[in-house]
């Protein structure tokens, strides 16, 4: 759980740092042992102060450090102006121009040159000292101009080719292989590609912008230089079906395990042609806002039977496609192909037409047993709940329901959804917007006890679904998304019942309630009441939001005349 890594990190990094104060003198052996749990739990902050207390230990953390410097904080925060982020990049650039202590740029894994355009485009918006801090020489000379700004493009170019290069030279020249094994970059340019991939021995994942850039000839140059490549993540593909598809064959035969596509595409039955000749390799394939002709191509992967973890997500045009009217072979083709896919572990349908009856007959198949299943679904029907309660090994559920099928009275859907979830017995998560009852929740607890995140709906919550949820042994996060009325003595019974189990059953909770009724208001002594418990229990956190009080939103329309 992220709140159980934060806290351990915590706990590392004030560990770690009282070594460090006290000036011990610890041996060689121990030293690298301290770095590499921390570089194990990509512990940044942690690594960074040890690269910051002794020269010694500097050689043993900073190569770490930096063979995961994408996850650094810096790099995932919301606001990229960090002395940290600068301070990465820039040493990263200029030690592949030799002007840094120590050689930076071999020790890095990953080349985000999507981040570093992003990082860049910020960059460019300020005149300020970070601006001055970063192009200081010896990067003076890399402020590309394009009219009156920076030509970012030019300038991301120019450093990838830098850095890769450099690479590249330091591997030969101590006859050492490439460590770097991800090449992440949104706007690569075509001609650029195969001269990169070529001087990257060990690269493993490619992540392009648009699929348009490959060809046969960026995979004739993975193919000959490359043997350990097996992942490919585009963000769109325009105008890329037989392109593609050219790439995906000049690859050596059986060689790719996965497949992403985010985005606007258009792929279809000649990229899926191409995939079959990776059938004995591909074992994870994650399509997007696929086109109603892609859907009806999709038995054109009927030789690719050992994915392990399959997505496939319609776009908002084709989610309308009455593909069992107008298409029904190639429904029954697509089935078919998913029934026989008898590794498959993860499956997750978005707004796929039909997906109600595909996974229906998928989900009864014996040799069918997956871990994880998470579906949002256009259509409904009682065959797929039937079969729902076939995977008795689901650990992981998310079933979400149209709108329009929600609203509907149906208590066969209801009690069909809730028997079924009950045969899941081993579920450690189920996430749904299905209306359920106060009998339907009390009656998947008792099944399903086990269950660690729990993410419910319904017309109306009260202190008496407290009550069953607090015999879960090992809840760590409840989510309750319609509309409630809980008591503040109802929630604080509830943390005391579940204080009961131990701190280390449900360590870290996370209570969030969504909706809660403005006329049962907490006051805000009961929250700070609430939100104390919830700390000192579990170490956890409590929301509540609350649906806004009609009256204050009869004001707010003519707040703007008040004047």
């Amino acid at each position: 759980m992220e709140g159980d890594d934060a806290r351990a990190s915590v706990s590392r990094h004030v560990q770690y740092n009282k070594i460090l104060n006290r000036g011990l003198v610890l041996p060689q052996e121990l030293c690298w042992l301290v770095v590499q749990e921390l570089a194990d739990h990509e512990d940044f902050n942690s690594l960074f102060h040890c690269a910051q207390a002794s020269r010694g230990l500097a050689n043993l953390a900073l190569p770490l450090l930096y063979s995961f410097h994408e996850s650094s904080p810096a790099s995932n925060a919301h606001i990229l102006f960090t002395e940290t982020l600068v301070c990465l990049w820039r040493s990263i650039i200029s030690s592949s121009m030799g002007g840094t202590l120590y050689p930076y740029c071999r020790w890095i894994k990953t080349l985000q040159l999507t981040a570093l355009h992003s990082f860049l485009d910020d960059l460019a918006r300020e005149n300020g000292t970070r601006r001055a801090q970063f192009f200081s020489p010896p990067l003076h000379k890399l402020q590309i101009r394009k009219d009156r700004g920076l030509n970012l493009d030019a300038i991301v170019i120019t450093m990838a080719d830098m850095v890769i290069k450099s690479i590249k030279a330091a591997a030969d020249e101590e006859d050492k292989v490439v460590g770097l094994t991800t090449l992440d970059a949104h706007r690569l340019p075509n001609a650029n590609l195969p001269s990169w991939v070529a001087d990257l021995s060990r690269l493993i994942t490619l992540m392009v912008g648009d699929g348009e850039v490959l060809n046969a000839s960026v995979a004739e140059a993975i193919r000959a230089n490359c043997p350990s490549f097996n992942e490919l993540v585009c963000y769109s593909c325009r105008n890329g079906d037989v392109q593609l598809a050219a790439f995906f064959r000049a690859l050596a035969p059986n060689t790719l395990e996965s497949f992403t596509i985010r985005s606007t595409n258009d792929i279809g039955a000649e990229t899926f042609r191409a995939l079959s000749r990776h059938a004995l390799s591909l074992n994870r394939l994650r399509l997007f806002s696929l086109e109603q002709s892609a859907l009806e191509s999709l038995h054109n992967l009927s030789d690719c039977l050992g994915l392990k973890s399959l997505t496939l997500e319609a776009n908002f045009q084709a989610t309308r496609f009455a593909w069992e009217n107008t298409s029904k072979k190639s429904l029954e083709d697509v089935t078919l192909w998913l029934r026989q896919c008898t590794s498959l572990k993860d499956l997750e349908f978005r707004l796929v037409p039909n997906s109600a009856t595909i996974l229906a007959d998928v989900l009864k198949t014996p040799e069918i047993r997956l871990t994880s299943l998470y579906i949002n679904l256009v259509d409904v029907n009682d065959a797929f709940y039937t079969s729902l309660a076939c995977q008795h090994d689901l650990r992981h559920l998310k079933v979400l329901i149209n709108d329009e099928d929600l609203l509907e009275v149906a208590e066969t859907r209801h009690a069909l959804f809730a028997d079924s979830i009950c045969s899941c017995t081993k579920l450690r998560e189920l996430n749904t917007n299905e209306l359920f009852t106060l009998e339907d929740v009390t009656k998947i607890v008792a099944a399903v006890p086990n269950l660690e995140d729990l993410r419910l709906d319904g017309d109306r919550f009260d202190d008496d679904f407290l009550k069953p949820l607090s015999s879960l042994l090992h809840l760590k996060q409840l989510f309750v998304f319609g509309f409630s009325i809980f008591s503040f003595e109802g929630l604080l019974n509830f943390l005391a019942r579940l204080s009961i189990d131990g701190r280390e059953n449900h360590e870290g909770l996370q209570i969030s309630i969504e909706n809660q009724a403005w006329d049962v208001m907490l006051s805000e002594k009961e929250e700070r009441w609430l939100t104390r418990d919830i700390e000192e229990f579990f170490g956890g956190r409590l929301d509540i939001i609350y649906r806004n009080d009609p009256d204050e939103l009869h004001e707010s329309d003519f707040s703007d005349f008040s004047d």
